[in-house]
């Protein structure tokens, strides 16, 4: 980079001297496997044609040669375009300014593609995640890296890539690296690490990462339990005549959590029903109303008193 630089300000230099002189900026030429293309990967052409960039044919690239020599300019660029590319990138936003008279954006169109997963904004994958259990959510985080993933190098397909292989072992570099996070960043609207597959080397530990940025919060302690009370009261309506022995098993569940969360002297007051015993036997036959009678008689927070409260009255 600093010895082309060089050249193109020798070559700027030597113009305003009234000096012949011209530096080419030359794209990618298909000359098989000489030159400076021969150490190239299939995978590194497919990330030229990303970013725009189609292979020149030799006679192509020898027009061009002659066309430069004939001009004014002291610095050209001899490319040939890849107009595919240039539109997705600009469709990105991350298209050069440069470029930019080259290609025109066109507004986004989600396709299904098994190697190309569907462009989605941070927000919308974030609301997908929410009604999925954590292992769905994970799973699907897991197939959209390792799209990507197979995108970048090439490969035919993401059941190709191996979620416990190092990315170095993949064949990533700094480039294909920077595209992987690109492609994230776009997808999941989070401002990703340019290290981001070096910190995280493996599909599965970067869908991990991934996760703990995009999962909604789970709900907070009081939510939770009256979700629970909630599908408590849903078994009760279907209990078919055995409501009374399934209200007394609840019963006794919400004395035990009582005991757990500290609440001692409720769950004091629901063991004494029968003694000092206290034996959990002892609870289940205590009718209803002499283990709400006792725990009315404390102190109880809501949700728990409100719960006990609903189930005693059947609701």
């Amino acid at each position: 980079a600093a010895a082309n630089a060089f050249l193109d300000a020798l070559a700027a230099h030597r113009r305003t001297r009234g000096l012949p002189a011209v530096s080419v900026a030359w794209g990618l030429w298909d000359t098989g496997d000489s030159g400076m293309t021969g150490g190239l990967s299939r995978a590194d052409v497919t990330r030229l044609a990303r970013s725009g960039i189609a292979a020149l044919s030799v006679e192509q690239g020898l027009e061009l040669f002659d066309a430069a020599l004939s001009g004014d300019d002291a610095l050209v660029v001899g490319a040939r375009w890849d107009a595919a590319g240039l539109r997705a990138r600009a469709e990105n936003g991350d298209l050069p300014s440069m470029l930019r008279g080259l290609a025109r954006a066109v507004p986004r169109r989600a396709v299904a593609n098994p190697v190309t997963p569907a462009a989605a904004s941070g927000p919308e994958l974030g609301e997908r995640l929410a009604l999925m259990s954590e292992a769905d959510a994970r799973a699907h985080l897991t197939h959209l890296v390792r799209a990507h993933v197979a995108a970048v190098l090439a490969h035919p397909g993401p059941d190709t890539v191996d979620v416990d292989r190092a990315f170095n072992e993949l064949g990533f570099d700094s480039l294909t690296a920077v595209e992987l996070r690109n492609r994230l960043n776009t997808d999941t609207g989070l401002r990703l690490p340019a290290t981001l597959v070096f910190d995280h080397p493996t599909v599965a530990s970067l869908a991990g990462y991934l996760f703990t940025g995009l999962a909604p919060d789970g709900p907070s302690p009081e939510d939770a339990l009256r979700a629970a009370v909630d599908q408590a009261e849903a078994a009760l309506l279907t209990a078919d005549g055995e409501g009374a022995a399934v209200r007394r098993q609840l019963v006794a569940i919400l004395q035990s959590a009582l005991s757990r969360i500290g609440d001692t002297g409720a769950a004091t007051a629901v063991t004494a029903v029968n003694g000092a015993g206290g034996a959990e036997e002892e609870i289940v036959s205590a009718s209803d109303e002499e283990i709400f009678a006792l725990i009315d008689n404390r102190a109880m927070t809501s949700p728990l008193r409100t719960s006990m409260e609903r189930l005693d009255h059947g609701e």
